[in-house]
């Protein structure tokens, strides 16, 4: 009996066993996904409809064994899908954004459970990245919370050559043909504004685009603005942070703008203009000058009109008001420019997330996501990653949608970009020319890095400068037109006064002492 009880009781624990073994095996064989918001990028959008489509990603799962399912936002409706799936609660595993521009910043993101945050998960699941922010302690500092908190995976740029991309540019084939030099002083704009207006049929030969400003088409100033000693947006004045819009100097800038607005030498649909009109404006002699990237706006342009050899483009420094000074400012970015890879708290598995995050940051998945596929998209020659000419002479694509759909080098992502890039991307002398011309500013010293308010002061500035921006937006056109006499700035300054703009101020400011002291 004790026997055959004996074995009756085997036979029960071996049955409690079995499906034990049974469910470990399924888990071990179960396939690893995960979810990821990201935008996509427009140069890939007529492409592939996510980033499972591109090369690229099908071999990120392919080294990860990691799958991702991708969720994209509409072209040019990110901030609107973003909200809407905060409002309902319908989160991925992680979100690819800026998360500066949250509302009260990262902290509330971590604050209202948007995000979680990150110490332990990276200390036990991104060695690559840990170690990285431990060799890199100013990376690292950018990547926190006034408080200390990891709260994403940033996008770094790794070499100071690729934190100035983006500057004002001109025909130069209509240049040489009159006689014009390339403009240095705010006088010698208007001069060849003036002169170009004729190649242009009467049309403002001066054009933009919304896409340049991260949506807000009149932030495009700073191209003319820093010749006054300011930026169209907050800024730092030897630490002291103002607010350009609502400047004394802004008035001077405004009065230029006016005149040549009024002289016709600004394109009268630069407010309206969206991408695809502003591109044909320039390819099609519809435009003279205009800003624009380096390499999806002048590289873009020359690769579409290759078959032209008249076809030319030259970049112009940021203006000044007296020849021989430094400009002021300009586009300058910080290593460090805020976006990042956040991992929500919907994941279903963050150590997962961080695993495949982390993949970016070591030398496979660095090599991987700045120069695609070795073989492929790159070889290596005497030590140097040398794309092929699928990416430099792609006829199909052309250079940056072939660099989009092989690496993340040429928009953003949580990777740390590779100077060996942009020497590349900007294979052209027109390109690298830009380059030297638009670093050469003060802009390092003047732009706001960036900060993190506190929820509670995020929540204040957010409230402060939606109606600001709109009415500083709103009367930037008006007096650009002509709709507001520029007799009326003192009354415009006082009604920013009274929306509580003294305060936004000491808010960034107090932000920016505490990032200082990080």
């Amino acid at each position: 009996m004790k026997r055959a009880m004996l074995f009756m009781a085997l036979i029960v624990a071996v049955a409690m066993i079995l499906p034990a073994a049974g469910s470990q095996q399924q888990a071990a064989t179960a396939p690893r996904r995960i979810s990821v918001y990201d935008g996509l990028w427009e140069n890939i959008a007529t492409l592939v409809s996510d980033l499972n489509g591109t090369p690229l990603y099908q071999e990120v799962t392919r080294r990860t064994g990691i799958e991702v399912e991708w969720v994209h936002p509409p072209a040019g409706g990110d901030q609107e899908f973003f909200n809407l799936m905060i409002a309902a609660d319908d989160l991925p595993d992680a979100i690819y954004r800026g998360w500066t521009g949250y509302p009260g910043g990262p902290q509330k993101a971590l604050d209202d459970g948007v995000l979680i945050p990150l110490n332990d998960v990276i200390a036990r699941s991104a060695p690559n990245f840990n170690a990285l922010m431990a060799a890199n302690p100013d990376w690292d500092r950018g990547a926190r919370t006034d408080a200390g908190t990891q709260y994403m995976f940033p996008f770094i740029r790794g070499h100071g050559s690729l934190l100035v991309f983006f500057g004002p540019a001109l025909r130069a084939d209509w240049m040489r043909e009159l006689n014009l030099e390339v403009p240095e002083t705010i006088d010698d704009w208007e001069k060849v504004l003036t002169a170009l207006k004729q190649k242009t049929g009467g049309q403002g030969p001066l054009t933009m685009t919304s896409f340049q400003s991260g949506g807000r088409q009149v932030k495009t100033g700073p191209a003319w603005v820093s010749a006054f000693g300011i930026r169209m947006d907050f800024y730092r004045d030897n630490g002291v942070v103002k607010f350009g819009q609502y400047e004394p100097a802004y008035r001077d800038f405004l009065e230029v703008f006016r005149r040549w607005y009024a002289n016709g030498l600004i394109d009268p649909e630069f407010i309206t203009n969206d991408l695809g009109t502003f591109n044909a404006k320039v390819l099609n002699d519809r435009a003279g000058a205009f800003l624009g990237y380096s390499g999806s706006n002048i590289g873009v342009f020359l690769d579409a009109k290759r078959d032209d050899p008249a076809f030319d483009i030259v970049a112009a420094p940021y203006p000044v008001l007296q020849r021989g000074q430094t400009p002021f400012s300009g586009q300058r970015d910080f290593p460090l420019p805020g976006q990042g890879l956040g991992i929500t708290s919907a994941a279903r598995n963050p150590a997962l997330v961080a695993e495949w995050a982390d993949f970016a940051y070591g030398p496979e998945g660095h090599m991987l996501f700045n120069f695609g596929i070795e073989g492929e998209s790159y070889n290596m020659v005497d030590g140097f990653p040398q794309y092929s000419d699928i990416i430099l002479n792609n006829a199909d694509w052309g250079v940056a949608p072939a660099l989009g759909m092989y690496t993340r080098a040429v928009y953003s992502g949580p990777i740390v970009q590779d100077e060996r890039y942009i020497v590349q991307y900007l294979g052209r002398d027109q390109q690298r020319d830009a380059l030297d011309k638009w670093f050469r500013t003060d802009a390092e010293n003047n732009i706001m890095p960036p900060v993190t308010p506190t929820p509670q002061e995020s929540q204040r500035l957010s409230a402060i400068m939606t109606e600001v921006n709109t009415y500083a937006d709103e009367m930037f056109v008006r007096f650009i037109v002509g709709d507001e006499p520029l007799s009326n700035f003192d009354q415009y300054r006082a009604q920013l006064r009274r929306m509580g703009i003294e305060e936004a101020i000491a808010i960034r400011q107090a932000a920016l002492d505490r990032f200082n002291a990080r």
